[in-house]
């Protein structure tokens, strides 16, 4: 009887995503903007993508690969199915994991029905944030759906020991750091300390070394791709020029460390010359001055040492300026981004109003506010804990998953900030569940 209920709760929470959906796609007509499949900066020329696939991702060292190899394969398939439906349907199955990881979460933390339906529909089914960016042709989604999997599977974990659970962890994680710089190729060495308690608990400190040294080498493999052939140990060779913006580094001037073009030529030329002139430098899409260009290599390692320095002479200063950043981030949803899907801002000029209204991100900063100061206090009261239980062990993961985000998206970028902080969507839909199920507590006490 009970199994019945839980599927009657599954199928009546994917029936209202389905109507949703329907209503926004035929009603509303929201759908993703293919021009943004070929312009948007971290994707390879489509025309690379259909020529020579295996070649492209081999040679793009500007993003790690994995988002470029699933675009790759739906421009391979274009004849039999339009890249735009293809990323629509992928997109839609990211929302379901994410629907699926939100269930999940909410049965292992054992809410009441009625604040189930409340979260699943307010939270996941009709957010705005969700909502756009599943219309939306980038792997801001696909981030999200592996960071819900991630601390769903760092639940179950810690609940109880599976040896399934400790893979899909860093199968996870590995899959982010291959697919968004923001992971750097040492973000496995933070998943391991995460773990590390229950590592040390189980007494499995052989195994999970091996575990942990296996995905690390497959994380870091771009970056030695990148190195023997373009002498640049990183995932992505844009470290230098986004370290820069977010330093404010060559600021004003902007001649040096910057995405214009240039004396890209010179620097090409260059970098080409450091580089012994190997013939694979003259490939096309080393040389077509895209984003991909060698010259931008030439750029990112130079920026890369000075706004290193620039951050370190000017560390108070440039952290007053993220402070400020950071509260002007969290006056606005996460739908304030340049790239809106099809239709977006006709169809719901409402939101893209109400982000330009002084009351409204009042009211945004206010919601954040109570989230971060709940959680704090709940992340505190956990971390004191002599004795702690599995949800003590994950909000304190929660925390620092959230807290890795905004430190490096803030420190280690410009712009952006508000489709970098909808990754972690995540860490909203738990602080709201522990809010409510600590509300739920006091009643019953009282």
């Amino acid at each position: 009887m009970i199994e019945i209920k839980k599927i009657q709760n599954i199928s009546l929470i994917f029936f209202a995503y389905l109507v949703t959906r329907l209503i926004t796609y035929f009603y509303f007509e929201i759908s993703i903007e293919e021009k943004w499949i070929s312009i948007l900066w971290q994707h390879i020329n489509i025309v690379y993508l259909k020529n020579n696939l295996i070649e492209s991702l081999i040679f793009f060292h500007a993003q790690p690969p994995i988002w470029n190899l699933i675009l790759g394969l739906g421009v391979k398939i274009d004849n039999i199915l339009n890249i735009e439906i293809y990323l629509k349907i992928l997109n839609h199955f990211f929302s379901l994991l994410i629907i699926y990881s939100s269930h999940q979460i909410i049965k292992n933390l054992n809410l009441k029905k009625i604040d189930y339906f409340f979260i699943m529909v307010s939270i996941i089914i009709c957010s705005p944030s969700i909502l756009f960016y599943e219309n939306f042709p980038s792997y801001a989604h696909f981030t999200c759906a592996l960071i819900f999997l991630i601390k769903l599977t760092f639940l179950k974990i810690y609940k109880k020991y599976k040896f399934k659970y400790e893979l899909l962890i860093y199968i996870f994680s590995t899959l982010l750091i291959l697919t968004w710089s923001a992971y750097i190729i040492y973000y496995n060495i933070f998943i391991f300390l995460l773990l590390f308690p229950l590592i040390i608990k189980k007494k499995l400190i052989l195994r999970s070394s091996i575990i942990f040294f296996v995905f690390f080498m497959i994380g870091i493999s771009p970056s030695l791709k990148n190195k023997i052939l373009f002498d640049i140990f990183a995932n992505s060779s844009w470290t230098g020029l986004n370290a820069a913006q977010a330093t404010g580094y060559d600021r004003e001037n902007w001649p040096l460390c910057s995405f214009k073009k240039y004396k890209l030529k010179e620097y090409n030329d260059n970098y080409k010359i450091s580089l012994k002139n190997k013939k694979i430098l003259n490939m096309e899409i080393l040389n077509d001055k895209s984003y991909n260009d060698l010259g931008y290599i030439f750029k990112s390692k130079i920026c890369s040492n000075k706004s290193k320095k620039f951050l370190i002479l000017n560390f108070f200063e440039i952290s007053k300026q993220k402070f400020k950043r950071f509260i002007s981030v969290h006056a606005h949803l996460s739908v304030d981004f340049a790239f809106k899907p099809k239709n977006w801002k006709e169809k719901f000029y409402i939101l893209e109003n109400l982000n330009n209204n002084l009351f409204f991100k009042i009211i945004v900063i206010i919601f954040f506010l109570i989230n971060y100061l709940f959680y704090i206090l709940f992340f505190k009261y956990s971390l004191m804990k002599k004795e702690k239980n599995y949800l003590d062990y994950f909000i304190i993961i929660n925390f620092l998953m959230y807290l890795y985000l905004l430190i490096v998206t803030f420190y280690g970028s410009t712009w952006e900030h508000e489709r970098m902080r909808y990754s972690e969507y995540s860490f909203i839909l738990i602080s709201i569940i522990l809010i409510i199920k600590k509300f739920r507590s006091l009643k019953v006490n009282l």
